[in-house]
């Protein structure tokens, strides 16, 4: 199934009518029949924290969880719907890794695949935040945390493409 590919859905969530594949500005949605609801493929918002130490080292965690279960990846997650970027990125940061953090900046914003299935387009916002105060320890969907010196990035054990953008926009800064 390609990612864009809702057509494995064969009901309407509102009203369960048949859905039916109609092209609606250039693109293939799902229509219900009887109530006309559209079913739109949206990507899914991330926001994530490129967090260095006092040494210009990069945090960087090894995933717990599939998809690419054992890769590194940036600290942050999936926001809730409706929740602001920072505060979603600062409550998956008690999370993932038990700190507070201090948001100094954005860096920026970047599509990618999340995992092949339907709705794993993702939105990240990746942001700079200042080195945390209090011990770091690995939760939630973290394996481990390790610190890389910027020479030293594992770039061919990243998890996902739009963490080399981001991570070059960063080392460009």
């Amino acid at each position: 199934m390609k990612s864009n590919d809702c057509t494995q859905f064969r009901f309407c969530p509102q009203c369960a009518g048949r859905l039916t594949a109609k092209k609606i500005d250039h693109l293939p949605r799902q229509v219900c029949k009887d109530c006309g609801f559209i079913f739109y493929q949206n990507s899914k918002p991330t926001a994530s924290a490129i967090i260095t130490d006092s040494k210009g080292q990069l945090l960087l965690v090894r995933r717990k969880m599939n998809p690419r279960k054992g890769y590194w990846d940036l600290p942050g997650g999936f926001l809730e719907e409706g929740e602001n970027p920072i505060n979603g990125l600062k409550r998956e940061m008690k999370e993932e890794l038990g700190i507070d953090i201090e948001i100094s900046s954005q860096i920026g914003i970047y599509i990618d695949d999340y995992s092949g299935s339907y709705q794993s387009k993702t939105l990240n916002i990746a942001y700079e935040a200042k080195s945390p105060k209090g011990k770091i320890t690995p939760m939630d969907d973290v394996n481990e945390v390790r610190w890389f010196l910027k020479t030293k990035i594992p770039w061919r054990k990243l998890a996902f493409p739009w963490l080399r953008a981001v991570l070059k926009d960063w080392l460009k800064k």
